[in-house]
């Protein structure tokens, strides 16, 4: 079994990243030793075509799986196994948008519209999920840990990985991969939740209702406005009002993020 995995990092990652990622690694060749894991991290290069490249890369080389990890995200050391167990043709951990009011990145179509008349089918953040769901199907998942089968590259056509004005490149590549292979699957696992670094804190499943609280009380025009605010600046805190939001840092980071094997 051959998986190439590849890492959009431009030039320097987050310690924690690292730490994370030096972690799955290790454990990828501890639990796997007769099997072959290569990794592609090239220098400053634009996302799409980092993943164009490994996707390439994958197929040429006769890979079976291509695993790609965002270089801002912390990953559970049996994410590839736990991915790898589902034989999806994509399947994507649990991952949450680094903005306001953290929404899933993984998508289903809103057939709600269709019924309602609207012709075009419109992809809408599926947020009705409960912790320890394990496998959903879904329409289109974010790439930030996820798994493919290389044997549905070698069906698609490429470029697979476009990033355009108005879609991201991995939302591309599920609705590119569902039209031109019906059959394919797309799942995220709920299981394998991941933690996107905010700046020196993360949001992940586990975390999102402490961090809802906090950016309610301190930003009161996000709870009216419908629009997500990505990357809200950290507000300024003031010496009086420090003891004000201490606590929301505790409930923030009271759970610890540990490997219990």
């Amino acid at each position: 079994m051959k998986t190439l995995v590849g890492i959009n990092t431009l030039t320097a990652v987050e310690q924690v990243a690292y730490m994370s990622h030096v972690h799955f690694f290790y454990r990828l060749g501890k639990n796997h030793p007769d099997w072959t894991f290569a990794i592609n991290t090239p220098r400053r290069a634009s996302i799409d075509r980092m993943r164009n490249m490994s996707a390439r890369i994958a197929i040429e080389q006769n890979f079976d799986y291509l695993m790609f990890i965002d270089d801002d995200v912390i990953i559970p050391v049996d994410a590839f196994d736990r991915l790898y167990e589902t034989q999806k043709d994509i399947v994507a951990g649990w991952t949450l948008i680094r903005g306001y009011p953290y929404e899933n990145m993984f998508f289903k179509y809103d057939l709600a519209k269709v019924i309602a008349g609207e012709e075009k089918l419109t992809l809408a953040n599926f947020n009705d999920v409960k912790r320890g769901s394990g496998v959903i199907d879904v329409d289109a998942v974010g790439f930030s840990c996820v798994l493919i089968k290389v044997d549905l590259l070698r069906k698609v056509s490429s470029p697979w990985f476009v990033t355009g004005p108005y879609n991201t490149e991995d939302i591309y590549f599920c609705i590119k991969a569902k039209k031109e292979v019906p059959a394919c699957t797309i799942a995220v696992h709920t299981d394998v939740e991941t933690a996107h670094i905010l700046g020196p804190e993360v949001i992940a499943p586990w975390n999102r209702e402490q961090y809802m609280k906090y950016y309610e009380e301190v930003f009161p025009e996000l709870v009216h406005n419908e629009e997500s605010v990505l990357d809200p600046p950290q507000p300024y805190i003031h010496k009086k009002d420090e003891k004000k939001y201490e606590r929301y840092y505790e409930e923030i980071l009271k759970e610890e993020v540990c490997d219990p094997r």
